[in-house]
C-alpha cells in the first residue's frame, strides 16, 4: 500500500498543473521531437520540474532526466520492476529502463535503444573500473534492428562532490569508453558511498543522442 501511495503521489505530481509544471514532461520530451524533426528552432532549457522538498516527500520516486543537450527536462517515476531492471516512465510515456543505473533500453525517443545487453558495465564500476563488451540493438532508417557490439573501458577518474536540487552528496566519477563497428561514445557515471549511481551521462543513439539521469 505505501508503494501505491508513493507511486500516486508522484504521478500526480508530474501531471500538476502551474508554473513549476509549464516545461514538464508532457510539454518536455515531445515538444524538442516536434521541433527537431519538423524543422524549428530548439527550445531554452526547460524550467525545474520537482523541487527538493517533492523529491524529500517521496524519497526514491523520482529520476530527473535531462535530453537534448539541456533543451528537455523531465521528472519520470518507476513504472515496473522485473529483477535488477527498473523501467521509468514520464508523463507523456516515454519510458528509460535502468539495469542496475545502466539503459538497457528506451521507448518514446525518436532513435530507441531497443535492448543493450550491459550488465559488464555495472560489474566493473562496482570493481573500480575494468574492461566490459556491451551488446546494443538499434532501429535503422530502413526500419530494420540492428545489432552493434562494442568493447568498453570503464576507469575511475577521481571524487567529485554531485549536487541535485540543491543537496550536495560525495561521489567517485568513473568514465566509459566504448567503440564498436559503426559507434563510438563515453558515458559518464557518479557513484556515491552506497554504491548507487545518483548521476550519469548515457549514450542512447545517434538519433537521440545522450540522457543525463538524476536521482534526487
Amino acid at each position: 500500500m505505501k508503494n501505491t501511495t508513493i507511486l500516486g503521489a508522484a504521478l500526480a505530481l508530474l501531471t500538476a498543473c502551474g508554473p513549476l509544471y509549464d516545461n514538464s514532461a508532457a510539454k518536455g520530451f515531445l515538444g524538442v521531437v516536434q521541433q527537431r524533426f519538423g524543422g524549428g528552432e530548439p527550445t531554452q532549457p526547460a524550467a525545474p520540474v520537482l523541487t527538493r522538498a517533492q523529491a524529500d516527500a517521496n524519497p526514491g520516486a523520482f529520476m530527473l532526466v535531462t535530453a537534448y543537450g539541456g533543451n528537455s527536462v523531465a521528472s519520470l517515476v518507476v513504472a515496473s520492476t522485473n529483477g535488477n531492471r527498473v523501467t521509468w516512465l514520464s508523463a507523456d510515456n516515454v519510458a528509460v529502463t535502468l539495469e542496475n543505473g545502466i539503459i538497457a533500453a528506451t521507448r518514446g525517443f525518436p532513435r530507441d535503444l531497443l535492448a543493450a545487453e550491459v550488465s559488464g558495465v555495472r560489474a566493473a564500476i562496482a570493481a573500480g573500473g575494468g574492461n566490459a563488451q556491451r551488446i546494443h540493438e538499434t532501429i535503422t532508417d530502413l526500419d530494420q534492428i540492428s545489432q552493434e557490439v562494442l568493447q568498453c573501458s570503464i576507469a575511475l577518474t577521481g571524487s567529485e562532490t554531485v549536487e541535485i536540487l540543491g543537496k550536495s552528496t560525495p561521489t567517485r566519477r568513473f568514465d566509459e569508453s566504448c567503440q564498436g563497428e559503426n559507434t563510438a561514445f563515453s558515458n559518464t557515471y557518479w557513484v556515491a558511498a552506497g554504491g548507487a549511481i545518483i548521476k550519469s551521462n548515457q549514450a542512447v543513439s545517434p538519433g537521440t543522442g545522450f540522457l543525463v539521469l538524476e536521482r534526487p
